[in-house]
C-alpha cells in the first residue's frame, strides 16, 4: 500500500514537466507581425495567423505588443476555422501601428497532430501500469 501512495507522489511531482514536455513537442513558439488602424470608436483589431493557435486556446497567444504607447494589447479570442485573433486594447482613432503577437502554433507533424492529445495519458498510464506490475509480481530465480 506504501509503495501505491508512494508511485502516485511521484507521478504528482513529475506529471507537470511530462506535460510542459509533450507541449514542446506539439508546439512551435512564433512571432507574427501586422500593420492595424483603428478608426474612431473601435479599440479591437482582427488578425489572421499563420498558423493555427495550439489547442485553440486563447492563452496560447502569450504576448501581444503594440508599436503604439498608448496601446494596452491583449488577445480576447480567438476563431479556429478562420485562424482570426480578436485584440483588444487599442486606442481608438489612430493610424497604423505594429501589433506583434507571439504564441504557440499547433505542429504541423500529422503524427504529432494525431498523437498528441493522447501522449499524457500513454506515457503516465504506461508509468502506472509498469509501476503496479512491477509491485505486483513476485521476482523469480531469487535464490
Amino acid at each position: 500500500m506504501i509503495g501505491i501512495l508512494a508511485m502516485f507522489l511521484l507521478l504528482g511531482a513529475f506529471s507537470s514537466p511530462i506535460i510542459d514536455g509533450i507541449k514542446g513537442w506539439r508546439t512551435n513558439d512564433t512571432t507574427q507581425g501586422f500593420t492595424v488602424s483603428t478608426p474612431a470608436d473601435v479599440i479591437t483589431a482582427n488578425v489572421t495567423l499563420a498558423y493555427d493557435l495550439y489547442q485553440a486556446a486563447v492563452p496560447e497567444a502569450y504576448s501581444v505588443t503594440s508599436g503604439l504607447g498608448t496601446d494596452t494589447p491583449s488577445a480576447t479570442s480567438y476563431t479556429e476555422a478562420t485562424k482570426v485573433l480578436l485584440i483588444s486594447g487599442l486606442d481608438d482613432d489612430q493610424g497604423p501601428r505594429l501589433l506583434t503577437v507571439k504564441y504557440y502554433a499547433e505542429t504541423d507533424d500529422k503524427v504529432m497532430r494525431v498523437l498528441g492529445p493522447f501522449l499524457a495519458v500513454l506515457i503516465i498510464g504506461g508509468c502506472v501500469a509498469f509501476i503496479l506490475w512491477g509491485m505486483l509480481h513476485k521476482r523469480g530465480g531469487r535464490g
